[in-house]
């Protein structure tokens, strides 16, 4: 599943799907971004070696369907989350989501958003003697603003939750997982 997910995520933003655009409709489009993901409890109790926040990145396809709904599809990849300098235990996550979008339209070409939807994750957990793999789904959610910069062009700003992401060894548990990016999309 490690090299599934971003050879999928590839061909859907390669190539985006036609929405029916007619009227307020808005035509398919891509973006890429990136920013910052954070743990809620990875390090409650495991001292000042620890951070649990880093960067990620995020690569998307979507499309308005209806005038104020619209799906989209993407891949999430996160650097490594250093858990623990001393004993080099460092954790990465990655993952594909599908989730639908309600906008409420501000403007022309200015948008908030609320949407909600799966994301299929798989984290790795680096430990100093041995590597823990897990996969699973859980719930994403999220808010966003959208604003066009020109017709074609537009910059968005997201927040993700998504909880319950399983990377335990025995000690570790799971933990929600929080990203804030920034985004350039292109309207096709």
């Amino acid at each position: 599943m490690n090299r599934l997910l971003p050879a999928v995520a590839l061909l859907a933003t390669a190539v985006p799907f036609q929405a029916n655009a007619s009227g307020d409709y808005e035509y398919p489009y891509s973006g890429i971004g990136g920013g910052m993901a954070s743990l809620a409890d990875a390090c409650d109790n495991l001292g000042s070696d620890c951070d649990d926040g880093t960067t990620a990145f995020r690569v998307y396809s979507g499309a308005r369907l209806l005038s104020n709904f619209g799906v989209e599809v993407g891949y999430t990849r996160s650097q490594d989350f250093e858990l623990n300098d001393t004993t080099d235990t460092e954790l990465s996550l990655h993952g594909l989501d599908v989730t639908g979008l309600v906008h409420l339209p501000l403007g022309n070409r200015m948008d908030v958003f609320a949407k909600a939807g799966g994301f299929f994750w798989d984290s790795e957990l680096d430990i100093a003697t041995a590597t823990v793999d897990n996969t699973g789904i859980s719930l994403r959610t999220g808010v966003g603003a959208q604003v066009g910069i020109t017709e074609h062009l537009y910059i968005r700003a997201d927040y993700d939750y998504v909880p319950n992401v399983d990377y335990s060894d025995g000690a570790l548990d799971e933990d929600d997982l929080s990203l804030i990016t920034g985004s350039i999309q292109y309207h096709f």
